[in-house]
């Protein structure tokens, strides 16, 4: 089937119990488009949890409502139980194992570098997905592209595992490369293996982190899939937190440390990235089209739309600290999570229905507040865009 004529890609970002953002903000875009079956976005790529959004999107890509809903009920009905081992007995093995491979005592097992066992979300992937869909989804035309992006541990290097037609090819740059594969649960496990935090996935002959943590250029995979433009789905602010404990200053927690990591991990790569393609952006206006081509030089605009929280994530962590199971808000409070800023670090771990549901909302309202722009948007007619919401200016 042929082509659209102008391709349109969902960039899903990384960010734990944070992604639930994103369903609550495409079930927005689902209610703007109103009863239109296929999914507006036949590239589709996803980072970390965001992977498994843009996953459960690609293969139900035929019915992009029905994925959506499919997605919304995931998030409502989630628990930490669903994405990692919360007792008493399995945190305190795991994470006896886990000091042991950090100080070198004894012989800990190859997989106990992480603090917590993410093998329920696997079993739960595993069970809930359909990959085979993917193929006829690829021959109808209803979807052009899947990516998943991961981190290979053996190279350092930006790894993006993608499942479409034949005529996009493997590429290398960087310290990043395309990788032309069948894309399964292990995959959306391996993006998703947030370093110290959940285990390292093996796929094939290597073993793979969270695909934020070397992901230079997040909107990379969305162009060399040909994308023209780009609907990104962030799930923080970019201007950065607004938090600010009163008194006076403290030294920093463990989990301050580890959130603020994670933000830079999540959020700063694809700030830098969306301000640059903007540049090129105003570069391209600027220079003919026939120059360009002269010269040999492949450049086109690529118009982006972003969508991310309009409020800052880690005091709503807080009112949900209280509903973590009883080990695992224990381990969180000794870290320094359920305070001040170290609730950024809590807000990526906080699998809660509460605080789920909660960002549902909130990804919904924001997308709704901005109806008009992301209908203009998503209009095949458009030929021009110009961004509301970027850079942020606050």
């Amino acid at each position: 089937m042929a082509k659209p004529a102008l391709v349109t890609a969902l960039v899903l970002s990384g960010g734990g119990a944070r992604a639930a953002y994103q369903a609550g903000a495409l079930r927005g875009i689902a209610a703007i488009l109103g009863k239109r079956r296929k999914s507006p976005f036949p590239v589709i790529s996803g980072t970390s949890a965001g992977a498994i959004n843009a996953a459960t999107l690609a293969i139900h890509a035929d019915e992009f409502r029905l994925g959506v809903a499919r997605l919304v009920r995931w998030w409502r009905r989630i628990g930490v139980d669903d994405v990692y081992r919360a007792d008493f007995a399995t945190l305190s093995l795991h994470g006896a194992r886990f000091l042991a491979s950090i100080v070198g005592v004894g012989s800990p097992p190859a997989d106990a570098a992480s603090m917590l066992d993410s093998a329920p979300l696997g079993t739960m992937l595993e069970r809930v997905l359909d990959f085979d869909r993917l193929d006829g989804h690829l021959k109808s035309g209803a979807l052009s592209a899947l990516a998943v992006n991961a981190t290979s541990y053996a190279t350092g290097q930006a790894v993006t595992f993608f499942q479409g037609g034949a005529d996009f090819l493997p590429w290398q740059r960087t310290r990043r490369r395309g990788e032309r594969c069948r894309i399964t649960h292990a995959h959306l496990m391996a993006s998703a293996a947030i370093p110290f935090i959940f285990p390292a996935m093996q796929v094939g002959e290597d073993f793979f982190m969270d695909g934020s943590v070397r992901q230079i250029a997040p909107l990379s995979p969305a162009l060399h899939l040909e994308a023209q433009r780009i609907v990104v789905i962030a799930v923080g602010q970019f201007a950065g937190q607004t938090t600010v404990t009163p008194g006076p200053p403290q030294y920093p927690s463990f989990a301050q440390v580890a959130g603020h990591a994670l933000s830079s991990i999540f959020l700063d790569n694809l700030g830098a990235d969306l301000e640059r393609m903007m540049q090129l952006n105003r570069i391209v206006g600027m220079v003919p089209k026939a120059r360009l081509a002269k010269r040999g030089v492949r450049l086109r605009n690529v118009d982006a739309l972003v969508l991310a929280p309009g409020s800052d994530l880690g005091p709503l962590a807080l009112r949900f600290a209280d509903r973590l199971p009883h080990a695992v808000r224990t381990l969180l409070h000794g870290f320094g999570s359920t305070r001040g800023t170290g609730a950024n670090l809590l807000s990526y771990l906080l699998f809660d229905r509460g605080f789920c549901r909660a960002l549902l909302d909130l990804g919904y309202n924001d997308t709704m507040a901005r109806k008009d722009e992301i209908a203009a948007f998503l209009d095949p007619a458009r030929t021009t865009f110009i961004p509301l919401y970027w850079p942020p200016t606050h």
